[in-house]
């Protein structure tokens, strides 16, 4: 009666966890659709996105769900970090710089180009500096990815949201 009793109980929670991860789901799609695949497109087109990260994923350690506000934000002309780091230090020249994800620059190269109808893969370069390149892969759901290599550390990988910048 009791092995029962524990096996329905295990039973209900992996229900309850299960609609919880379905619940959760249709909501982000619920986030992503609020703009249109025209209007996330237009904004990569013009370089005026923002990329909200909601996850982390270290080349060392451990996969990390991301809560607060973290972002990368394009305005054409102005590029604006706010990201974690979790990861590795190779070169004690970056021990000083604290985070390396977390800057405003005017110095750096854009490049955009769209691999098929509805994905595009954006590059950001910044020469002489810590972080080397930024790989963004946008979605015109909304959805994204960033993976980012760095010059004195592992690089990161982050997922999250595409939006118009506003």
């Amino acid at each position: 009666m009791k092995y029962l009793i524990n096996k329905q109980l295990k039973g209900l929670i992996g229900f309850v966890l299960a609609s919880t991860f379905f619940i959760a789901c249709s909501s982000e799609n619920q986030i992503n659709s609020s703009f249109s695949q025209e209007e996330i497109t237009q904004a990569i087109n013009n370089s005026r996105w923002s990329f909200s990260a909601n996850s982390a994923s270290p080349s060392y350690g451990s996969f990390r769900n991301l809560t607060g506000e973290y972002f990368v934000k394009c305005l054409k002309d102005t590029l604006i970090v706010s990201l974690p780091y979790y990861g590795k230090l190779n070169s004690p020249a970056g021990a000083l710089n604290g985070n390396p994800l977390d800057f405003k620059s005017t110095n750096f190269k854009i490049e955009k180009q769209e691999k098929k109808a509805g994905e595009w893969v954006v590059t950001i370069s910044r020469p002489d500096a810590e972080v080397q390149s930024m790989l963004f892969t946008f979605f015109d759901n909304g959805t994204a990815q960033a993976n980012i290599v760095m010059t004195n550390r592992t690089g990161i990988s982050f997922s999250g949201k595409v939006a118009p910048a506003k």
